[in-house]
């Protein structure tokens, strides 16, 4: 019974997953006039973006909306960079070139998809990155708006935003870099985790140092425990870079920063910025001058990527990954504390 059930389960996928390669076909074949946009939304409105110039620069409107970004992103993407480490899945061109390449699966697809630079990634498929952090950032800011204006307003803004999260799930179906069922639950989760992050705002926005720094060193305590558990259990931590590799038409378009540890360390530095300005309740979010906050934010930004220019990449990945977690963690907080004191 239990067998029957799995294949089930194996050949409900399989079809799944084929027929949503034939709407990333679609998607390439009816909206290629879009190509510029699909590829701004994927290369502008990636998470790595958001959190080193797109979020920064919100804070020129606001310090609370910086502050609010910044925190529900930051654990937005973390929370995705576990998923995927966890429970990593394929990609459509990946999984479009095995069954082409398997002489085991009869008939072929059918089905022909093209190639990016853009689509060479080297994390897991789901959930969808992109859509989750888009979606949280979006709808930040959003609600941040709508307790300023009027109800039709509210209603407009919020067609405005899901509309853009929409315009990004056909980035990534264009580029042939998602499935739609991750993006769909990319976005799904990411409404689910702000609806968490509101219930329990008071509560997650009041906590002390010592137990924020507390969470994000057992965070990375678990980061490391699921790499050492998949080695006993012989599974290959590093398999969705194996699988890039093996497909990608040109390694040299991937790249050390889109790697799952990468992410996981990225991620787990602006959450130990976060932790080390808390209690966040307590930081100072009232505006300076705008042009106050320019100058500091433009200093800082033009600080933050002299130190990713100059990321040794040369001396080993311990070392480069320690960097960008020290970057990281340096930039999130000094966005959180420091530079609402240039007033």
């Amino acid at each position: 019974m239990d067998g029957n059930l799995k294949d089930l389960a194996v050949e409900t996928y399989s079809r799944m997953v084929t027929a949503e390669l034939r709407i990333n076909e679609l998607v390439q074949e009816r909206l290629s006039f879009g190509d510029p946009l699909w590829r701004l939304f994927t290369v502008y409105l990636e998470p790595g973006f958001l959190f080193n110039l797109v979020i920064p620069m919100c804070g020129i409107y606001s310090q609370a909306l910086l502050t609010r970004l910044l925190f529900a992103v930051g654990l937005a993407s973390t929370l995705n960079s576990f998923a995927k480490w966890i429970l990593p899945e394929q990609r459509p061109l990946w999984l479009l070139r095995e069954m082409y390449a398997s002489s085991v699966r009869s008939p072929s697809p059918g089905i022909a998809l093209e190639s990016h630079p853009l689509s060479c990634e080297t994390t897991a498929g789901m959930p969808c990155a992109h859509s989750m952090s888009f979606t949280v950032f979006t709808l930040t800011i959003w609600m941040f708006l709508s307790a300023h204006v009027h109800s039709r307003q509210r209603w407009l803004a919020g067609t405005v935003a899901f509309g853009l999260i929409f315009c990004m799930w056909l980035s990534r179906l264009y580029l042939a870099t998602e499935f739609l069922h991750q993006c769909v639950l990319g976005t799904f989760i990411g409404i689910q985790a702000m609806d968490a992050l509101q219930q329990n705002s008071d509560y997650l926005w009041s906590r002390r140092r010592r137990w924020t720094v507390t969470g994000v060193l057992l965070l990375g305590g678990l980061a490391a425990a699921v790499y050492f558990a998949k080695l006993n259990l012989d599974v290959d931590p590093h398999w969705s870079v194996r699988e890039a590799f093996k497909w990608c038409p040109d390694p040299s378009y991937m790249r050390h920063e889109a790697s799952p540890i990468f992410y996981l360390v990225r991620d787990l530095g602006i959450l130990m910025g976060i932790a080390l300005a808390s209690p966040l309740s307590n930081l100072d979010i009232k505006n300076a001058s705008i042009w106050r906050r320019c100058a500091s934010l433009l200093v800082l930004e033009l600080l933050n990527f002299g130190m990713r220019w100059a990321t040794p990449k040369q001396y080993g990945r311990f070392a480069f990954l320690a960097y960008e977690l020290l970057r990281n963690a340096l930039h999130s907080l000094l966005l959180l504390k420091y530079i609402p004191k240039f007033k």
